[in-house]
């Protein structure tokens, strides 16, 4: 195609395909491989050009401000921008991926480590704030992540306070001196 065109990644040819037809009915279109990815150049004409000198500017300004994302309004429909990003994958679609299996982690990890919290507490009945103490504390006597002995308390409360008994004794002996320092009654 000649002049400047819009290219529309797809995960797939089939994908590709399908959206190539759809445009087909409104604009020049061809379906193209390059790099190993199906693409669907679309020819916008003259709009193409401020489109694109729009697009840089804002590209710019979300880099010079250091924003992450805008979202545009196009009558009733949104579409976000990220910022342009040296650092970010070239394929889209892996950094994408690589990030919602980080969060997905991080999230696990998260509702693990809630879950034990509660069970501590219930179990030695301490305050929320507390049972993370106690937590943090045996997993440094231990040397072992939160994160491990916590799933070790969450897959069997019924033993929590037997896993963290040295811990417990040694948490029972300081707790009264932490309190009273800080003005707190014993919960």
């Amino acid at each position: 195609m000649e002049g400047t065109t819009l290219r529309i990644e797809n995960s797939s040819r089939a994908h590709a395909e399908s959206l190539n037809r759809l445009l087909l009915t409104d604009y020049k279109t061809d379906l193209v491989q390059q790099d190993g990815s199906w693409q669907v150049e679309v020819q916008l004409g003259e709009l193409a050009g401020l489109l694109l000198k729009l697009f840089d500017m804002l590209g710019s300004w979300l880099d010079t401000e250091h924003v992450d994302s805008i979202l545009i309004h196009f009558d009733e429909r949104q579409y976000t921008l990220l910022r342009p990003s040296k650092e970010r994958l070239q394929d889209s679609n892996a950094f994408l991926l690589e990030r919602v299996a980080q969060l997905e982690t991080a999230l696990q990890t998260r509702i693990v480590i809630e879950q034990a919290k509660g069970i501590l507490a219930r179990a030695l009945g301490v305050r929320i704030d507390q049972a993370f103490s106690v937590l943090r504390k045996a997993a440094r006597d231990r040397g072992m992540k939160i994160h491990d002995v916590a799933a070790t308390i969450a897959a069997s409360p019924m033993t929590a306070e037997a896993i963290l008994a040295a811990t417990r004794s040694q948490a029972d002996q300081a707790q009264p001196f932490r309190l009273a320092e800080a003005g707190e009654e014993n919960v």
